[in-house]
């Protein structure tokens, strides 16, 4: 191997390991949260995470799907924070696709019961919307109509909610409950109860989360600086070597003359 292609192997071999070492950190920057979101909650998902100190960043599959990332390190302490919003949303059964049955025919038991599953569900999705509201549940009790029964059962509603740690949402309740009054027909105000529960489970892991996240995230900087630095030692150390060689060369080369 002559002085020329010895000197270009040893810088390939240099600038190799920069790179490698420089492509495992950008690698481990971004982390993928979710993905197949709309592209308001997803905008809205970054706003919270903007509020509280984190980036984020979005990107589209095409078919109006988005998907958020935030950097490696915040990677649990976002999942935290969005969870404490109750983001991403529960996704809810639309009346359209409740009603997209494969049958031609359908009983009149199957259809009432698709039904009430269909109107349950956008009465807790419109639930969810409101501010401080985590989570939501409707359940609604319509009695089938006999010809039988000479006293009918009026129908009834149950509504479970749960709020952000430190939201109080009593003064909200008369809203929730006309709006599930006004949804049915003959159910009466009276007959529509609200349960609020807080939501102190997303708090508490949170506190722990961001301690064990920013732990982990010291340590996986630490491990990404390390490599680097090691890539960086190796192509100086080459480089080194084959100046050296080539001074040895040299010296020897001008004591044969």
């Amino acid at each position: 191997m002559n002085k020329k292609t010895e000197t270009t192997s040893t810088r390939k071999y240099a600038n190799l390991g920069i790179v490698m070492a420089a492509t495992l950190f950008l690698a481990g920057c971004q982390s993928e949260l979710y993905s197949n979101l709309p592209e308001r909650e997803v905008n809205e998902m970054i706003s919270v995470l903007a509020i509280n100190g984190i980036d984020a960043s979005r990107s589209s599959d095409g078919k109006g799907n988005f998907s958020i990332s935030v950097d490696r390190g915040d990677f649990s302490v976002a999942i935290a924070t969005l969870s404490e919003k109750g983001l991403p949303r529960e996704q809810f059964g639309s009346l359209g696709k409740i009603f997209n049955s494969e049958k031609l025919v359908s009983t009149p038991f199957e259809e009432r019961a698709r039904f009430m599953h269909a109107l349950n569900e956008e009465l807790s999705n419109s639930i969810t919307r409101i501010n401080g509201v985590v989570s939501a549940r409707v359940h609604l009790m319509v009695p089938e109509d006999s010809p039988f029964e000479e006293t009918k059962t009026p129908p009834r509603a149950s509504v479970f909610i749960y709020q952000e740690a430190g939201v109080d949402l009593r003064p909200q309740i008369p809203t929730i409950k006309n709006l599930i009054v006004n949804s049915l027909d003959n159910l009466e105000y009276s007959f529509v109860e609200v349960a609020l529960f807080d939501d102190n489970t997303s708090a508490t892991a949170s506190k722990t989360t961001r301690s064990v996240a920013s732990l982990g995230g010291g340590l996986w900087n630490v491990f990404l600086l390390a490599l680097l630095g090691i890539g960086a030692w190796y192509g100086f150390k080459l480089t080194s070597e084959s100046s050296s060689k080539r001074n040895r060369q040299k010296t020897l080369t001008t004591k044969g003359k």
